[in-house]
């Protein structure tokens, strides 16, 4: 006999998947949504992308065609997510960049490190912490 295959949502308690759909299906309520379909489906593909949900990606390529969504909107929807994803990247190095200015002590010392310096005291305390 096949051993059955976990379905989605499996795993999580009754009372939270209702409160889950009640959000969903409010979210896609087409009464009460300033953005139309395929707008959101635009946005849901960028957003799947960036939380790395691949269920979640193909699901709303397919409901964005289906709500009249292109190749090439899908395409530059994709493209955002890749340009906020690569600025987020820019962002952390910048912030660690500035919590340690690790750069400038680096490219002062011409990348050289003394062997018993640790990298805690290269890189110093970070101002926030």
């Amino acid at each position: 006999m096949p051993k059955k295959r976990m379905q989605s949502y499996e795993m999580i308690p009754e009372r939270f998947k209702e409160r889950y759909f009640t959000f969903y299906q409010e979210l896609y309520n087409d009464e009460h949504s300033v953005l139309d379909l395929k707008t959101k489906e635009l946005i849901a593909i960028a957003a799947s992308l960036a939380s790395g949900c691949h269920g979640c990606f193909k699901g709303h390529v397919i409901k964005a065609a289906r709500n009249g969504a292109t190749r090439e909107e899908v395409g530059e929807a994709i493209a955002v997510a890749i340009a906020i994803n690569g600025a987020a990247i820019v962002d952390r190095t910048d912030i660690a960049n500035f919590d340690f200015d690790l750069v400038k002590r680096l490219w002062e010392s011409n990348g050289k490190v003394e062997e018993d310096e640790t990298l805690e005291e290269l890189a110093g305390t970070p101002e926030h912490a």
